[in-house]
């Protein structure tokens, strides 16, 4: 199961990331958390990283 979150980096950009290795930069703070919720809730055998 992941874990994923947000952080605000210094440009006033957000990534979101998560404890598996995901990251997408350069995000709003709206996009960022719907990044993180889709990445949290998309079922392991689904998952992009999963199938690599």
């Amino acid at each position: 199961m992941c874990y994923a979150d947000t952080i605000t980096e210094i440009d006033g950009t957000v990534t979101a990331y998560c404890c598996c290795g995901w990251v997408e930069h350069e995000h709003t703070p709206e996009s960022a958390d719907i990044a993180a919720e889709t990445h949290q809730n998309t079922p392991d055998d689904e998952s992009p990283i999963a199938a690599a």
